[in-house]
């Protein structure tokens, strides 16, 4: 193989790595900015309770 076409390949296997690595940051940006939305939906619907949850328990039958 001559060094043109090792060249050739080396620059297109490092294309297509930047690629790649382009393709993988967006979708974790896509998933870290689902996951945000998901946690600011759950504590807009989080519903406080009366009474402090499994802290006694009703042991008579």
């Amino acid at each position: 193989m001559d060094i043109a076409a090792m060249s050739t390949g080396l620059s297109q296997l490092n294309f297509q790595s930047q690629a790649s690595t382009l393709v993988l940051r967006k979708a974790m940006d896509q998933q870290q900015q689902q996951a945000s939305d998901m946690l600011s939906l759950l504590q807009s619907v989080a519903v406080p309770s009366p009474e402090p949850l499994g802290q006694s328990i009703d042991i008579s039958a």
